[in-house]
């Protein structure tokens, strides 16, 4: 049940109780004078999020963190000097004894960890607690990424499934908190990389090109728009004063499938290093992957899909002096499959060759200003194409068991988004405590377009008869433009000690709705004073509004479906054509949107345990679908886009994490839901049929517990060079609906689900020397327990087999070899 209003304002009186309890007895202590603290990396870029600890002689610690342009201000309570200790993950921490009480800014370098330290190791800086975060975040960083054993980690984006609230489909999709994959805004360096057309999350980047992930939930700043599902944020890595050079995966790995046979080749390297020192760097991450696929339940001969992929990220930054940086890049992507689609249920014949070629060229500014003042500004142009082919020219058919002949479609489609941004960080100012305002404005301009052929498709009985027949009439090539713009203001509002307020506003307007809409945003975070720094409370509450997802639009592009039924001879149909037509009235839609409200609890606990605590929230309506309009056919008629969806979503999650000398432990249990009144998504081709009803989203999986970890072998002079490193993941099985014959769906939508997921890998890594090189090889058994981890089903209720389950994950053993770095 969705609480609606009273739930918005109990979130409401829960954040000014906290602004009071955190003014209560808040004055400046006699003498004290405030200053500033800029925080930068070692190429000058501004690190947010760091957590800040002052200490002066006789005087409580002072803590809180840096805002986004990697600055705060600060009270220095008397005239002594002070201890400054800085600390970030995936950062070295850095410390400042005896700062001057009498300078009014301070400033700090961090350093990247490195995946390893030559000669000494430095511990890196361990997760806290920020008391002054108000958003859901959730941040893998370098560890994470290098020592987690996620299956198939050739891939970055498995990784975002051991994150919580994070469920990933049987396509590989990233789904947070229950939201589509398209209303996630999926970022890399700043700039969007899910697709301009369909908003998949279709890019790769080489997992060693990446630093560090952010993935939010909710209560994500104004800053973040037409996304309402949540942020994910990859950052990527940059040279230093120091040539690096790293590899991984440089020789084949083998699997023992019906006898040892080829599994993949996917070899990684990145190299970055100094420009000019001191002012100018690169980095190149680039990665290459030939892939045998294997389908034991093939026949011998036809069982395998040996696909191509590869990327590039070459990124450049400059200092062209101390208050200007430039930098630039360009990702490129490149796919092949040339079985696309291969499955138990898909032989080779009804499988499609497949080609992608996607490119992102970049470029940003940031020109700083007096006291503080920032202007971060970007443009980045997004390009893919894609395309698809039938193997041969057979009719296509459709059985119980599986598809047989060549797949009935042939399609080449190509999407471009041309996007532009800018935030001007204004400088801090005090009233009623200290604010940093941000102001920002965003422009993108998305084009699509499709050519098509369609041959006929037949609906097969178990007995071989034909039940239904779908053909299409010629297709002309079609294009689609979009314009969106937005803008936006926020407030970092420090109104007392321990207490952060973060309102926020956006406006938004796209050239398809024609529509203005208005979203305010509230968070605030409470740190105690008495917890010293052990204890946040955070809550926020929010009006998300979402893009035009133009894949909705295209289907209404794709012109019309004549249906045929059939009687039992297979011959004689039952009656006239259907014709199926999908139509949009855009003057009749509304802008898709979301009520949000959360909130948490961290708590550090001794032993260096750290326990979180989140409940959510989520009720996302006037979402596109299509609805059956007028006199409809039972099966089929006009279809016609309207803003009638409704999701709700709901998740309440907690984690505890030990984090200790060369190691981690984490784990976390999360209880979710994931619902629609639209459970029948139409489509123009081969597409479910029957009246729409309310179910279960595809990925909704209610229970889901993970864990994951590594940690030194606790054996003698073992313990400095061998790590156990294991992953853990159960889950509630996906549901999915059956359907008879014709693709009608039998019962209610989601009513049958899979087994329970389980998977556990444990694994084992040696470090050493090689001449000058740190090389790293890992084994790790990839679901030991055996489970039957099924990827598909027969859902068909017609066949025998119905309900069967295949493709079994399997136990499997793989290996990584991991060139770490060079010495000096």
């Amino acid at each position: 049940m969705w609480p609606g209003r009273q739930a918005v304002g109990t979130i409401v009186a829960i954040i000014v109780c906290l602004l009071a309890a955190s003014l209560e007895g808040q004055q400046a202590p006699v003498g004290a004078r405030s200053a500033i603290l800029t925080v930068a990396d070692e190429d000058g870029q501004p690190v947010a999020g760091a957590l800040v600890t002052v200490v002066e002689p006789g005087a409580g610690p002072l803590r809180f963190s840096t805002g986004d342009n990697g600055r705060a201000g600060f009270t220095v309570p008397g005239g002594q000097a002070y201890r400054i200790v800085v600390a970030r993950t995936g950062f070295y921490p850095a410390t400042v004894e005896d700062a001057d009480p009498k300078l009014d800014e301070v400033h700090v370098t961090l350093v990247h960890q490195q995946i390893v330290q030559e000669q000494v190791t430095v511990q890196a800086s361990t997760p806290g607690i920020d008391p002054q975060q108000t958003s859901d975040v959730e941040t893998l960083n370098l560890d994470e990424i290098v020592n987690v054993p996620y299956p198939t980690s050739r891939d970055i984006r498995n990784l975002l499934a051991y994150a919580p609230g994070i469920v990933q489909d049987t396509s590989g999709q990233p789904h947070l908190a229950g939201s589509e994959t398209w209303a996630t805004l999926t970022m890399l360096d700043g700039f969007e990389i899910r697709s301009p057309f369909a908003g998949q999350l279709s890019l790769r980047v080489s997992a060693d090109a990446v630093r560090s992930i952010d993935r939010e939930l909710t209560r994500y700043p104004a800053e973040y728009g037409r996304a309402s599902g949540g942020v994910i944020a990859f950052h990527s890595g940059m040279g230093d004063n120091q040539f690096r050079f790293n590899a991984t995966n440089f020789v084949p790995s083998y699997e023992d499938k019906n006898g040892l046979r080829f599994d993949k080749f996917v070899p990684r390297v990145t190299f970055s290093g100094p420009l000019v020192r001191d002012r100018a760097w690169f980095f190149d991450g680039a990665e290459a992957e030939f892939d045998s696929n294997y389908i034991q339940e093939l026949p011998a001969g036809a069982d395998t899909n040996p696909l191509a992929r590869g990327s590039n990220l070459l990124r450049m930054q400059a200092n062209l002096t101390p208050r200007r940086i430039m930098s630039a890049g360009l990702l490129a992507n490149g796919y092949h499959s040339p079985y696309e689609g291969l499955s138990s249920l898909v032989p080779r014949a009804a499988t499609t060759a497949r080609s992608t070629i996607a490119w992102l060229p970049f470029a940003r500014l940031q020109q700083s200003f007096g006291k503080g003042a920032l202007l971060d500004a970007g443009v980045g142009v997004l390009r893919i194409r894609d395309g698809y082919e039938p193997h041969g020219a057979s009719p296509f058919e459709i059985t119980p068991e599986q598809s047989e002949g060549s797949y009935f479609e042939a399609l080449t489609g190509r999407s471009q988004r041309v996007e532009a941004n800018a935030a001007l960080y204004l400088p801090d100012f005090r009233a009623a405590g200290q604010h940093a305002v941000k102001v920002g404005a965003e422009m993108n301009f998305v084009r699509f377009g499709e050519e098509a052929t369609r041959a006929p498709v037949s609906y097969l009985r178990e007995d071989g008869t034909l039940e239904r027949q779908s053909t299409f009439p010629a297709l002309a090539p079609f294009t689609r433009h979009n314009a969106e713009a937005g803008a936006f203001v926020e407030d970092r509002w420090a109104a007392g000690r321990g207490f952060l307020l973060e309102p926020g506003l956006r406006l938004d307007w796209d050239e398809i709705v024609r529509r203005r809409f208005v979203s305010p945003r509230l968070a605030a975070a409470w740190s105690p004073a008495k917890a010293h720094g052990g204890t946040r409370i955070s809550a926020g509450v929010g009006l998300y509004e979402e893009h035009t997802q133009l894949e909705y639009l295209g289907r209404a592009l794709l012109g019309e479906r004549n249906d045929t039924w059939y009687a039992a001879d297979g011959v004689t149909p039952t009656g006239p054509t259907v014709e199926t037509w999908f139509m949009a009235a855009y003057g009749d839609l509304r802008v898709p949107r979301a009520l949000n409200w959360s909130a948490s609890v961290e708590q550090k606990l001794p032993g260096a345990f750290l326990l979180q605590a989140n409940f959510l929230r989520k009720r996302f309506t006037q979402g596109l679908t299509y609805a059956l309009s007028g006199p409809a056919a039972p099966l089929g008629g006009t279809y016609v886009l309207t803003s009638g969806r409704t999701d709700t979503d709901t998740m309440e999650e907690v984690d505890l994490r030990h984090d200790f000398e060369g190691g981690a432990v984490f784990g976390a249990y999360t209880h979710s839901s994931a619902r629609t009144n639209a459970g029948i998504d139409s489509v123009p081709t081969v597409s479910l049929l029957g009246a729409q009803q309310a179910g279960p989203l595809s990925w909704d999986t209610p229970n889901n517990f993970l864990s994951w970890g590594w940690l030194p072998v606790p054996l003698g002079r073992l313990r400095q060079h061998w790590d156990l490193v294991y992953a853990f993941d159960w889950r509630t099985g996906f549901p999915y609906t059956p359907v008879h014959a014709d693709y009608e769906v039998a019962g209610a939508v989601g009513s049958r689900r899979f087994p329970a997921n389980v998977d556990l890998s444990p694994g084992l890594e040696w470090r050493f020397h090689v001449w000058r090189s740190y090389i790293g090889l890992r084994g790790v058994i990839e679901n030991i327990t055996n489970s039957r981890n099924a990827l598909v089903v027969n859902s068909c209720v017609d066949s025998p087999q119905f309900g069967t389950l295949s493709e079994f994950e399997g136990r499997a053993i793989t290996a990584r070899i991991r060139l770490i770095g060079q010495k000096p």
